[in-house]
């Protein structure tokens, strides 16, 4: 995901090894916060905060995302439910301020 400007966190990666630890038969993994550190140290994996852009976003993913998953989550509201906000202020605030990634790696926001 890291490839994609998508923040990783250490929650996502102890979700993602609970999941495969279920799913290789693995019932007593219980994915700590121990285990994460150890995890990152042997992988040399470290957090780093996010800084700058890195490209613009594709257009025609944008307009994807509207026409097609908007819509869908929109059929699930009658219209006084639906609300415009300056998404922009509202999504930036939501962001993690930093992210999982190797220790050489260049560390970029996207858009």
């Amino acid at each position: 995901m890291r490839d994609k400007n998508v923040p990783i966190s250490g929650t996502s990666i102890i979700e993602k090894a609970l999941q495969l630890a279920k799913a290789l038969g693995y019932d007593e993994f219980r994915g700590s916060n121990g285990w994460l550190e150890k995890f990152k140290r042997k992988h040399r994996i470290r957090a780093k905060v996010i800084s700058g852009e890195s490209k613009d976003v594709d257009d025609n993913d944008s307009e994807n995302w509207i026409t097609e998953t908007l819509s869908k989550i929109l059929k699930e509201y009658k219209p006084e439910n639906i609300f415009n906000a300056d998404e922009t202020a509202l999504f930036f605030q939501c962001l993690p301020q930093e992210t999982i990634t190797f220790k050489k790696e260049k560390c970029f926001g996207g858009k």
